[in-house]
């Protein structure tokens, strides 16, 4: 396919910067989606939390004595993760809000795929590392698991009903087309 050189700008704004403008979300994907949300803003809190006593690791579960010691400014380093707990809760917000719909499809689905990604190793970590006892299941354990678990199932709701959402329609793609 050859272009001409002066239709390859609005190409590229047809293709490239067209905003994704999704089909509104329904009940269940917003529960979804504000599950996500509150999930990442608790992260952000542990985070502000573990970085106002100075170490690194999670409440409950701090980094060992050799891993604290490799930071210089650990405050600083669980500060940094807050701010990345903030944007994490900004990425799935955007797929259900009326600015989000004016962001292009692809570069939301790049941001969503990647903290949806993310959250997943975190949540599966979170898993991993419950100390879940079944004879004497402790409290803190049990959150972890529920908490871990809905957070999964969360994510990829919110990545899968955006990407169904957002879909171009027919009619968008023939005109799209020089």
């Amino acid at each position: 396919m050859r272009v001409a050189p002066t239709a390859l700008m609005p190409l590229i704004r047809r293709t490239l910067l067209r905003p994704a403008r999704p089909v509104p979300a329904g009940f269940r994907v917003r529960v979804a989606v504000w599950l996500t949300v509150a999930g990442s803003l608790v992260y952000a809190g542990q985070k502000v939390y573990m970085a106002a006593r100075g170490e690194v690791g999670m409440p409950g579960h701090p980094a060992p004595a050799h891993v604290q010691a490799q930071f210089e400014h650990p405050g600083l380093a669980q500060a940094g993760n807050a701010a990345l707990g903030l944007v994490a809760a900004l990425v799935p917000w955007s797929t259900i809000t009326r600015w989000g719909a004016r962001v292009p499809r692809w570069a939301l689905l790049c941001a969503l795929a990647t903290a949806a990604v993310l959250q997943l190793l975190g949540a599966l970590i979170t898993l991993q590392r419950a100390d879940l006892d079944l004879a004497h299941p402790g409290w803190g354990s049990v959150y972890e698991v529920v908490t871990g678990g809905v957070g999964i199932a969360a994510w990829i709701v919110v990545l899968v009903s955006y990407c169904l959402r957002s879909r171009p329609r027919a009619g968008v793609v023939a005109e799209a087309r020089p």
